[in-house]
């Protein structure tokens, strides 16, 4: 367990809508490690800060815009006397519904937010010095947000998902820019990280008849169990569990539908060891028991 709070996204955020926004300065700054659940984008309006990220600390200046995945440690922390703006954006994927499946696929957008802080080399930094232009263009999206949530008038939840959904898409092509001046090592080390993440997800789909566990497909992605339990429901939409258990059950109406293979045997073939587990599953998936499956397919 680790030595600092780790929280969950309804500690922080209403679950109807999981969204959040807020100016950051020096007076209400976090100063104390922690992690959370939902992922966090913050930009700098103006000023100077300290921010520590899995132990690495970072100055942000005006124009740095930075992302926070879930479950990493970080803190905020004051440089000398100066003063500083930060808005600070925090949400989970379903605060924009099935729209977010869109950005989930867009592999600029995941490659910065979700997997550039979590590779591990000091000169890889996790934030992203903005151009002029973009930091106007960026600023005008953020305050849009901000006056929605302050004012919160009728119809200010789609106005924020619209202007959100512009914010993510804006930060992906800035990263697809920056990306392209970086060191090709650089890019390298993200895309190993990318790829070890589907790859991880390919193995599960082929090797669903496995014992397969959580940790272990966790370290052949490269990323914390929580973490890359966290990635599957963005970009599969369920969490380790649900997928795992989604493709066995696929798997086993493929056979039930092309096999006369007994509903026991076909248990077994895809991954189940208990034939109750496997009824319970089933019929939780398929809205039938696997017998009622094959009755009505026949």
């Amino acid at each position: 367990m680790p030595d600092y709070p780790v929280y969950a996204y309804r500690e922080v955020l209403e679950d109807d809508f999981p969204f959040k926004i807020e100016v950051r300065n020096p007076l209400n700054m976090n100063r104390s490690s922690h992690a959370h659940e939902h992922l966090q984008l913050c930009y700098m309006m103006s000023g100077s800060c300290l921010h520590w990220a899995a132990g690495e600390q970072y100055v942000l200046t005006k124009g740095d815009l930075f992302s926070i995945p879930p479950f990493l440690e970080h803190r905020l922390g004051p440089r000398d006397a100066m003063d500083f703006a930060m808005i600070q954006v925090d949400f989970m994927p379903h605060a924009i519904n099935e729209s977010f499946r869109d950005v989930a696929r867009m592999q600029t957008f995941v490659d910065f937010a979700y997997i550039r802080p979590l590779v591990s080399d000091a000169g890889l930094q996790p934030k992203m010095a903005l151009p002029p232009a973009a930091q106007a263009e960026v600023e005008h999206v953020l305050n849009a947000i901000l006056a929605e949530w302050e004012r919160q008038e009728d119809g200010y939840r789609l106005a924020i998902k619209a202007d959100l959904l512009k914010f993510l898409v804006i930060a992906g092509r800035q990263y697809q820019r920056h990306a392209q001046t970086q060191r090709q090592q650089e890019r390298q080390k993200v895309a190993l990280h990318r790829e070890a993440f589907y790859d991880a997800v390919a193995y599960m789909e082929t090797h669903y008849d496995e014992d397969l566990k959580l940790d272990e497909m966790a370290a052949k992605a490269l990323m914390a169990p929580s973490y890359f339990s966290h990635m599957l429901r963005l970009v599969r939409g369920k969490s380790y569990i649900e997928y795992l258990s989604a493709v066995r059950i696929q798997a086993a109406m493929e056979l039930l539908d092309g096999t006369d293979l007994s509903v026991t045997d076909i248990a077994t073939r895809v991954g189940y060891n208990h034939i109750s587990h496997f009824n319970r599953t089933f019929k939780k998936h398929a809205g039938v028991t696997p017998g009622d499956y094959r009755k009505h397919r026949s």
